[in-house]
């Protein structure tokens, strides 16, 4: 193999492993992004007077209102942090 044939193969060979890294980092990021924060949700229940309000907002049906009117957590690892539910509460 001639100087120049060794030159080309080494510089291939360099840029795959360039190619697989840059992948191997991609891949590590969307691991990353993939692991969903868990957010705290509670109410004041001396100040709720039971509009459903915050339910009715909520985008993951993270809320329900139970038998007696009063919201509840129904679904908590749905929680996104949005805090419509805070936001939208009239209280």
């Amino acid at each position: 193999m001639t100087a120049k044939g060794k030159a080309k193969t080494k510089k291939a060979k360099t840029a795959k492993s360039k190619v697989a890294k840059k992948a191997e980092v991609k891949d590590k990021k969307a691991k990353t992004k993939a692991k969903k924060k868990k957010f705290e949700v509670e109410f004041y229940r001396d100040w709720c007077k039971g509009c459903g309000i915050c339910s009715a907002f909520c985008p993951e049906e993270v809320l329900a209102m139970n038998e007696k009117g009063e919201p509840e957590i129904a679904k908590p690892e749905r929680c996104i942090g949005c805090a419509w539910c805070e936001i939208r509460c009239p209280d």
